[in-house]
């Protein structure tokens, strides 16, 4: 009698910059008893995927869990799985990067558990490009595992997927496994009973004998996500299932990939598109597309055919989305770049540059989907430290003299000047109201402008819909898949802080406001920008290149514009410090009539978290300090004159696993600088921003 062969398999992952709390919270709802209970069905096999972030922390916290995983190889009841050490998007890395986070993991397996592990590869985020099947191939990787969107993509049935099928690369082969879509969302959701059912339709249904069925997915579901530990270990729903699975031994039997690679022939020879699984297609769409695709889906839920030939974006789309991203991806090249350098010249600080690199390249920073991801700043921060822990190794084999860099970095076609020291980094876009948008302190390996921009998503619209019927986050509701419609909050009154920048948020942005601007209007967005500053584009009139003598390492920005309709003439010149930076603004009338305004630099500071400094309209201020106790440092801004202060948090309202909740990404601080000008006259200001460290 035909069985079908049932491919169970679990990953489990937790990002680089996660709470230590979260990685054992995680632990002990979910890891642990997951391997507690399957370790007691000695009938079933499994297969298992951890990243090397998760397998560090499992080695120092909990070396139980490690031996009873080894136990379970030795006793031919798992099978482990490969894949990059610090799971990063492998699309978005160069291919030196994939082979080396790779090889770092597989050898980390075959020592760990034998040389008959790691021949297979999870992929971070299934996201699929037809160039990785070389790549892996190179690895010695024998397959990987990809949803049935990916197949449905290349105009496959996916009802009638079976088996695996093999792709190439310039002749380089690999295998995949298609992994069921209809599976993921039976387990653990729907009972037992149903998934059943389904093995027993699979027999029914298949043209061939034993047919082959994945289901691959995060183990978090398993008791980590919202209200599923009650459902699967409480209610015994994981026991159930395996005990399910062994009394139907008749129908169902649970084998390991390479166990389905000896036993069966490749199903056929396919080429997969560019893909990724359903929902991050979705996810990764811009965001008016992203609502009408919802839509269309929502009118399509019932016409399974049409379903099948609906897609969404690519992966890649999240670096134009968010120019956060973009901008921490391409830093993240420019520095596997410049550890090119390094190993041809110093190969020991190279081996440690490089796995700063790795770390620094852990996906879940680099997109935005059902979890918090790119809003979460203590993921973003994670991703910076790293990036630049690795720069600080070149930089104290390499570096030579502080200066200006020129080259286009964020690869939009325009220059930004990037001044390069062995104590900080300071990038500053021309273009984008010459402004700087990265300064990096290497002395505590952190980027004090890692601040995210407040931007509409398409959940925004669910919550401001249902604001009336939402509920208080908790983890005692019934047990729902996290891709569901219930609007959880943590806070009620999340609707108020749902505002919008229209401009990107960073240090130097030059605002001009009326002289009656509120407070409460600059923080909610609703002031009246009267100058064409804030987005220009600034001419660079003098760079004085590698020349560190204060006052002299100068980057000097030029822009004739608007302000209230009168021609304004601004111009910055930036001079680096050791820790800071000294700007002097020169604003001159050029039309026939006086002008009276404020003139408002904007500054942004991402600090660790919010406090109560970081509120307030400030009056007759000559010196703003601010302490971070994470940081152990003072920032400190000195203005030439006492003015009036603006300061206020930026909060974004996101939707993650556990509801709607408010987020700190940075703190605004804004001079208040009032400007009466004659015609053909000049008005002078200047600001010195520094780090102390404490």
């Amino acid at each position: 009698m035909s069985k079908v062969k049932f491919i169970f398999c679990t990953h489990n992952h937790q990002p680089i910059g996660n709470f230590g709390w979260v990685f054992e919270k995680a632990y002990q709802l979910s890891y642990k008893p997951f391997l507690n209970i399957i370790s007691k069905h000695s009938d079933i096999k499994w297969n298992l995927h951890l990243s090397g972030i998760l397998w560090e922390y499992l080695e120092k916290e909990h070396k139980e869990y490690v031996k009873n995983i080894k136990d379970l190889v030795e006793n031919k009841k798992i099978e482990i799985l490969s894949g990059g050490y610090f799971e990063p998007i492998m699309s978005s890395i160069p291919d030196r990067d994939k082979l080396g986070q790779i090889e770092k993991l597989t050898k980390y397996l075959k020592d760990k558990f034998g040389s008959n592990q790691a021949n297979g590869m999870w992929l971070a985020e299934r996201v699929w490009e037809p160039s990785m099947a070389k790549i892996f191939a190179k690895s010695n990787i024998k397959y990987t595992v990809l949803d049935d969107c990916h197949f449905a993509n290349a105009g496959f049935n996916i009802d009638k997927l079976n088996g695996y099928y093999t792709t190439e690369e310039e002749g380089y082969k690999l295998n995949i496994f298609p992994i069921s879509q209809k599976m993921r969302y039976l387990i653990p959701f729907s009972n037992v009973e149903e998934t059943i059912e389904y093995f027993k339709y699979l027999i029914k249904e298949s043209p061939i004998e034993d047919p082959v069925v994945v289901m691959a997915d995060d183990g978090e579901k398993f008791g980590m996500w919202p209200s599923t530990y009650k459902h699967v270990y409480e209610n015994k729903w994981l026991y159930n299932f395996l005990t399910a699975l062994e009394d139907n031994s008749d129908i169902v039997e649970t084998a390991t990939f390479s166990e389905i690679l000896e036993l069966k022939k490749s199903s056929q020879r396919i080429y997969l598109p560019c893909s990724s699984y359903f929902e991050m297609s979705q996810w990764s769409l811009p965001f008016d597309h992203q609502e009408n695709f919802e839509k269309v889906l929502s009118r399509n839920t019932c016409d399974i055919e049409t379903k099948k030939f609906l897609r969404g974006g690519f992966w890649r789309n999240f670096l134009v989305k968010y120019e956060e991203v973009n901008n921490m991806h391409k830093k993240m090249l420019y520095i596997s770049d410049k550890l090119e350098y390094l190993k041809e010249n110093d190969k020991k600080s190279f081996k440690k540059a490089k796995d700063f690199l790795y770390a620094g390249q852990c996906n879940c920073a680099y997109w935005h989907g059902v979890f918090g991801g790119v809003y979460l700043p203590h993921l973003r921060n994670a991703i910076y430290s790293n990036i630049i822990k690795a720069e600080n190794c070149f930089n104290k084999s390499m570096f030579k003299k502080p200066f200006w860099n020129i080259f286009d970095i964020n690869c939009d076609n325009q220059d930004e000047y990037l001044y390069e020291s062995k104590t900080q980094n300071i990038y500053v876009s021309a273009y984008c109201g010459g402004s700087i948008f990265e300064w990096d302190v290497f002395k505590i390996n952190y980027n004090l402008l890692d601040v995210f921009t407040r931007r509409y998503e398409p959940y925004h619209k669910m919550l401001k819909e249902n604001i009336d019927k939402a509920v208080i986050a908790d983890d005692k509701s019934q047990v729902q898949s996290i891709h569901n419609d219930v609007v959880k909050v943590k806070e009620f009154g999340l609707e108020k802080y749902l505002v919008y920048d229209n401009y990107k948020r960073a240090s130097l942005i030059d605002h001009f406001f009326s002289c009656d601007v509120e407070y409460d209007a600059c923080v909610f967005g609703n002031y009246q920008e009267k100058g064409d500053f804030v987005s220009g584009k600034y001419e660079v009139k003098l760079v004085n290149m590698r020349k560190f003598l204060k006052k002299q390492a100068k980057l000097s920005l030029c822009r004739y514009g608007n302000v209230d309709g009168k021609n304004v003439k601004l111009v910055k010149e930036i001079f680096p410090l050791i820790n800071g930076y000294h700007v002097d603004y020169s604003i001159k009338n050029n039309c026939s009539d006086n002008f009276e305004i404020y003139f408002a630099p904007e500054q942004m500071f991402a600090f660790s978290a919010k406090t109560g400094d970081d509120a307030g309209h400030l009056k007759n201020v000559e010196v703003w300090k601010r302490y971070d106790d994470y940081l152990k440092i003072e920032v400190e801004l000195k203005l030439s004159e006492k003015c009036d202060l603006f300061v206020y948090p930026v909060e974004t309202v996101i939707n993650s696993d556990n509801g709607y909740e408010r987020t700190y990404q940075g703190t605004a601080v804004i001079p208040l600088v009032r400007c009466s000008i004659e015609p053909g006259k000049d008005r002078k200001f200047s600001m010195e921003t520094v780090v102390n460290f404490k």
